[in-house]
């Protein structure tokens, strides 16, 4: 079933680990380029587990990762 996984821009806090771009295998750098280039990107089950619900990844900015169904 596939899933839209948004990329918001974000302000990191310290409380909240931020992960790396480079920390992304492959699929989901993929995956993050095209939901910030878009705001939010059809993704497989599988690419949405690369990621955590509400996690922030550093590319350009810090992007707060969210996953619907």
């Amino acid at each position: 079933m596939n899933q839209l996984l948004e990329a918001t821009e974000a302000t990191p806090t310290a409380d909240r680990r931020v992960r790396d771009y480079d920390e992304l295998d492959d699929r989901a750098q993929a995956v993050l380029l095209d939901a910030v280039h878009d705001g939010a990107t059809t993704v497989t089950e599988d690419a949405a587990d690369a990621f955590d619900e509400g996690e922030l990844v550093r590319f350009t900015g810090y992007y707060r990762v969210t996953i619907a169904q």
